[in-house]
């Protein structure tokens, strides 16, 4: 039997896999006009996250983002030690999946990776990934329902993929601009979620530290 740290690193591998190959693979036939639509994209993405976080939370936890992993190590989640294996498993899983849709499908993989769309800001193309980011994660940080999670992800992907691919995830931006070529504004889909991520932290913490004042119901009972 595996090591606990190997069945966590494989979890998280196999895991983003089948979240790129699902997900973009979907967006790939969506622009090659067979009887996926952008709708179908999204669900794509909501559906397989909600399917794989419930296959294999029990064993890594199902990060299956390098943000979210980063997230949960800043609020003592976890460690890291495992911030380190878990994002190198997650960007090796991205890349084999996009392998493997790049073996099936060629230079159409292009289909499948996230870009800034026509007539999209850079600014407002950064602003719309943090902000799907901030919600993703701050998501995560306060459940760990795979059906609340996987709709966020699907809510994400409908309303951003018109504007910037709804990434969310550096890995998953990753594996297919490696085999696509496609790096132009490609630090957007790194920099973007880990400030969504970072202000998700922290408003996190903030709603979770204990008031240093009495709530207004007890000073009213007080009073009374």
């Amino acid at each position: 039997m595996l090591p606990t740290q190997w069945k966590y690193f494989l979890s998280e591998l196999i895991g983003v896999f089948a979240l790129i190959f699902i997900g973009a693979g979907a967006a790939i036939l969506s622009k090659q006009g067979d009887a996926v639509s952008y709708l179908g994209v999204a669900l794509a993405f909501g559906v397989s996250v909600t399917c794989i976080i419930g296959g294999i939370s029990t064993s890594s936890g199902a990060h299956l983002n390098p943000v979210v992993t980063l997230s949960l190590c800043a609020t003592g989640r976890c460690s890291y030690r495992c911030l380190l294996y878990y994002t190198i498993a997650q960007i090796i899983g991205a890349c084999l999946a996009s392998a493997a849709l790049f073996a099936l499908f060629g230079q159409r993989i292009e289909a499948g990776t996230t870009r800034i769309g026509t007539g999209v800001s850079l600014a407002n193309g950064f602003m719309v990934e943090t902000i799907l980011t901030f919600f993703l994660v701050l998501t995560v940080l306060r459940t760990t329902s795979a059906l609340i999670i996987g709709s966020v992800v699907f809510l994400g992907a409908l309303v951003g993929g018109h504007i910037t691919g709804a990434g969310m995830n550096p890995a998953r931006s990753f594996g297919p601009a490696l085999f696509s070529h496609h790096w132009e504004n490609h630090w957007i889909y790194w920099l973007a979620p880990l400030s969504g991520a970072l202000l998700a932290v922290l408003v996190f913490v903030l709603m979770d530290k204990p008031a240093a004042l009495p709530k207004c119901s007890d000073a009213e009972s007080k009073k009374s």
